[in-house]
């Protein structure tokens, strides 16, 4: 089709309504100020309020909180972005878009990302971990008479992204709340490892600390005072180092300098969301677990109506004179029909460890971390954790993968052949190092 050369667009083609919708589709203020620049039709559908309340939308608002803000600012004086000749160019919206595009200025793309994350966290909270979401503390306030800033209330003076990022997500919430030093339902996940239980809490701003390791300073934002695991932000390391490590969430290894990078902070805080909203990490009794059930670092199997999920991860807390990883392996009973009874017992194990010069090693025992756990169509989940590390000689273990010997029924009552469940072959998180 040949475009006339005296061709223009005119708002009249369709009906009003539909432009609207057209025009509330656009993704961002640019794209809705260059359309407005088009005639006089265009730059009127510019400005109607739908299409202003959709963009609020798009960057995920919080419309009342701002409305509010803006009625108060409009109340002690004119804002400067509104004249006596453009103000019936602003509609409400349009206002309130404006203002708060004043207001985060330099932070509204973190804003959007992190608010967006944070609506799911809730939302994902609301149906799956009740306490959790009760422990969510209410945000730090930003930039206003009555609050200290942001930025200076957590000591942060980068302005890259990541940092960015973080400000925000304590602008919409502080940590979360504790009534006693120990919190059992961290955001962060939980383990329970030989009676050790472990929960990585979210600290406040008031709790948050920089901790030095060697020439890496490392900002503190998720503690757990009985394990001492952490997660930190890198806010200082070696140039060498800065391009790949700088801003980063890590864990680190006292005094080895190994650490896993868990990548800068607005993607770690994200993807673990979308992690959680996919279910990607069990909860039981308003507890998440720590040990993701997919990903590069987890594998499932499901054999005679039993699904046997097994997955890793380094173990920060841990002594420096080797690596040493966490192994968590859950047993759940999907169909009791294929399994021929109502119940199976685990019997023994056996493992087959491969290291990084190709040798294998096999280990194994009786039971399961001193237990002979039963899953029936009662009680269908079993987990337990449990460690390994590298061997003393210097041979740095990779993967692993195993067999567990099962018995239909009961040890005392058996009722069939033992059966075996497999233990897929799982690579380890093996941890980068500062040299």
């Amino acid at each position: 089709m040949q475009r006339s050369e005296n061709w223009t667009v005119s708002a009249t083609v369709l009906p009003t309504e539909v432009w609207v919708m057209i025009f509330e589709r656009l993704p961002s203020l640019q794209a809705i100020c260059e359309c407005g620049k088009v005639s006089r039709e265009w730059r009127a559908l510019a400005s109607n309020d739908a299409v202003w309340s959709a963009l609020l939308r798009h960057a995920c608002v919080d419309i009342e909180a701002e409305a509010k803000f803006v009625q108060r600012q409009e109340a002690d004086s004119p804002p400067p972005y509104i004249d006596q000749n453009t103000a019936s160019c602003f509609s409400r919206n349009k206002r309130i878009y404006a203002a708060w595009h004043q207001r985060y200025r330099g932070f509204t793309e973190s804003y959007t990302r992190m608010r967006r994350a944070t609506l799911r966290l809730e939302s994902w909270a609301r149906a799956n971990c009740e306490p959790l979401l009760q422990s969510l503390a209410p945000g730090l306030g930003w930039m206003e008479r009555e609050t200290m800033p942001v930025r200076e209330l957590l000591g942060v003076t980068s302005d890259s992204s990541a940092m960015r990022d973080f400000i925000i997500l304590y602008h919409l919430h502080d940590g979360q709340r504790r009534r006693q030093r120990y919190l059992p339902h961290g955001l962060f996940g939980s383990y329970e490892c030989y009676g050790e239980f472990c929960s990585l809490s979210w600290l406040s701003s008031r709790m948050l600390q920089v901790i030095s390791m060697g020439k890496v300073r490392l900002l503190i934002f998720a503690w757990c005072h009985t394990s001492r695991n952490y997660l930190g932000i890198v806010i200082d390391c070696p140039a060498a180092h800065t391009n790949h490590l700088l801003h980063h969430v890590i864990q680190m290894q006292p005094q080895s300098y190994r650490f896993v990078d868990r990548g800068r902070f607005g993607d770690f805080f994200t993807g673990y969301v979308d992690e959680l909203a996919s279910g990607a990490h069990a909860v039981h009794d308003g507890i998440v677990s720590m040990f993701p059930n997919r990903g590069p670092h987890a594998n499932t199997s499901v054999s005679h109506g039993i699904r046997t999920t097994v997955s890793t991860m380094f173990c920060a807390d841990e002594t420096p004179r080797f690596r040493v990883y966490r192994y968590e392996i859950t047993f759940e009973l999907l169909n009791p029909t294929i399994l021929g009874c109502s119940s199976a017992q685990l019997k023994s194990r056996k493992f087959l460890l491969h290291y990084h010069n190709n040798e294998l090693s096999h280990t194994g025992g009786a039971g399961v971390v001193g237990q002979f756990p039963i899953i029936s169509s009662d009680q269908p989940f079993y987990r337990y954790c449990s460690r390994l590390h590298d061997e003393e000689t210097g041979m740095m273990v990779l993967a692993f993968e195993g067999l567990i010997t099962m018995v239909p029924g009961s040890l005392d009552s058996p009722q069939g052949p033992e059966f075996t469940l497999s233990i897929p072959y799982t690579e380890l998180p093996v941890p980068l190092e500062i040299v």
